[in-house]
């Protein structure tokens, strides 16, 4: 029996160890959900950067494919034949799609059927072009350029996204709880209020005004869980995870005003480096593009030197002599062999025009990519401007903030004091409590501009991977 009890105290024991080693690993899950958790998984998961990366390696085939476009064509047929042989002297073209029948054996046409076939091979290697190769190696590598830049410059779309989501999930978390604290506060207004009015000394309108601030703030903390919701789902699609749980981390928080320090005189800096922005090299790499493909528009037309080699072998059921032979397997051997080796240029000259109408518009397009580049760089040069300045008033009423709060609070408390006693109305004591409730949002509103002005200027400035690694 006393065995028996001992095993049951281990049992609860265990039981107690694993329930709370649950809610401590429940409670690092929720507490792990950091920005930089955030990035991680959409980066991971965000199926728009999977797309991008497989044109990436599209690009990258396709280079391969181009390198080898100055192999030779090799061609080898062989074909078994039944008909008639029926011809005249004379040349006409062929078109591609008249049989060809070589020769006669008689003056007179004749239905008389004989057989044959015919083994060949040949090859035509382009061996010069003037630069063709050389220009269509270079438009695909620079292609591949700009699936590339297009991926990078995707991934840093989708970062600054998350941040801003994140940010937004901050703000409204904050404002969950501050709306919830004014829930508390109200509640407990009314209660004293309806104490009071009990006992006649208040009318009872205070009742109803009590109760009507307390629905009202009901009513706020339930919009506020709507748009933390909406949020809260966004995040959840960009990183794939199930965020009904996760609680964003606000560790941070006291990083703030040194990190807006730190990147206010940065400006010059951060300026410098916007030729390396991800964006700004997607356009260029798009402007490059152009150009090399207006180089093999200009190359199209130059003349082609060709090698041409072919080799062959035919059999036949007639003979010289005007002789068909009945058996017409005796034509399935071969009896005849030859070759032929040629040098050869091509060169349109009918399609210069048409060229230089080609080339005319790769090289408008170019201009257009140019000016999406210089488009781009100012809008990125106005938002870093816009952003510093938004940091610098952010600091100012981060540190004037602070005494508007203190000053609240005191007139929430001692307003409610003065009610209790008796010598106040409610409509003072709303007022306070609004002016409290306006002061803690204010609050929160604040840091949530510093904080979105500052990865905007990192994100303008081509900083937010040096910004990251000093958040936790």
């Amino acid at each position: 029996m006393k065995i028996f009890m001992n095993v049951r105290i281990y049992c609860v024991a265990l039981l107690c160890l694993l329930a709370t080693t649950g809610e401590l690993l429940a409670q690092q899950s929720a507490d792990s959900f950091s920005l930089h958790t955030a990035i991680d998984r959409t980066l991971a998961h965000y199926p728009t950067l999977k797309a991008k990366a497989a044109t990436v390696k599209a690009g990258q085939a396709n280079l391969t494919d181009v390198k080898h476009n100055w192999y030779p064509n090799l061609k080898l047929h062989e074909q078994l034949d039944l008909g008639t042989d029926n011809s005249i002297y004379g040349s006409y073209f062929t078109l591609g799609m008249i049989p060809s029948t070589s020769g006669g054996i008689r003056e007179e046409n004749t239905s008389q059927a004989m057989s044959g076939n015919i083994a060949m091979a040949e090859m035509q290697w382009e061996i010069y072009n003037f630069g063709a190769y050389r220009t269509q190696k270079d438009a695909a590598t620079s292609a591949l350029r700009v699936n590339t830049a297009d991926m990078a410059n995707e991934a840093n779309q989708l970062t600054a996204a998350v941040i801003q989501d994140y940010l937004e999930l901050l703000r409204l978390k904050e404002l969950r709880r501050i709306q919830q604290d004014n829930i508390s506060r109200t509640a407990e207004i009314q209660r004293a209020v309806n104490a009071i009015v009990k006992h006649g000394l208040k009318p009872g309108v205070d009742s109803a005004i009590a109760a009507a601030e307390l629905s009202r703030a009901r009513l706020n903390l339930i919009d506020v869980n709507s748009q933390y919701n909406r949020v809260r789902i966004e995040i959840a699609n960009f990183t794939g995870m199930d965020t009904a749980s996760v609680i964003p981390d606000t560790v941070n928080e006291e990083k703030l005003l040194s990190l807006l320090n730190e990147y206010l005189p940065a400006k010059q800096q951060m300026a410098d480096s916007l030729g390396s922005h991800p964006l700004l090299q997607y356009y260029n790499a798009q402007y490059l593009n152009q150009l090399a493909n207006e180089q093999i528009t200009k190359k199209s037309n130059l003349p082609k030197v060709s090698l041409m080699a072919a080799g062959w072998m035919r059999g036949s059921s007639g003979e010289y002599n005007d002789y068909f032979n009945k058996n017409l397997w005796s034509g399935m051997g071969y009896s005849r062999s030859n070759y032929l080796l040629g040098l050869g240029i091509t060169y349109n000259l009918t399609d210069i025009k048409h060229t230089r109408e080609r080339v005319a518009v790769q090289q408008y397009k170019a201009e257009a990519a140019q000016a999406e580049m210089e488009t781009a760089r100012t809008r990125l040069q106005q938002a870093l401007e816009q952003a510093q300045s938004d940091m610098m008033i952010s600091e100012q009423r981060l540190e004037e903030i602070p005494s508007q709060l203190n000053a609240a609070r005191a007139a929430a408390t001692q307003k409610t004091a003065l009610y209790k006693a008796g010598l106040t109305n409610i409509i003072e004591v709303t007022n306070a409590l609004f002016l409290l409730n306006r002061a803690e949002t204010d609050l929160v509103q604040a840091r949530d501009t510093a904080w979105k002005a500052l990865f905007r200027a990192a994100y303008a400035g081509n900083s937010i991977q040096q910004l990251l690694p000093e958040l936790n």
